[in-house]
């Protein structure tokens, strides 16, 4: 969680020095992206410590149709 923070931090950063202001910000910790199961339930779980630490930008979190859910649940089909 802390290290997805700090990068979602850093690339705020770099946003605002671009020009995008932070009100105009929404940050994506990718759930699902490069992240095993484990990792996933965490940033899903510390959803909140996450908002802190990113200054309480807006988090988008898109977690439908992602494999982990069906290793989760046991599922194999999407639709399921």
């Amino acid at each position: 969680v802390s290290e997805v923070s700090s990068s979602l931090t850093e690339l705020s950063k770099m946003a605002e020095k671009a020009g995008i202001p932070r009100w105009l910000q929404v940050l994506d910790p990718g759930i699902g992206f490069a992240k095993d199961v484990e990792q996933n339930l965490s940033l899903l779980k510390n959803v909140s410590v996450m908002r802190e630490l990113v200054n309480r930008c807006p988090l988008l979190l898109g977690p439908s149709r992602k494999g982990f859910i069906g290793k989760v649940t046991g599922e194999t089909a999407a639709e399921e």
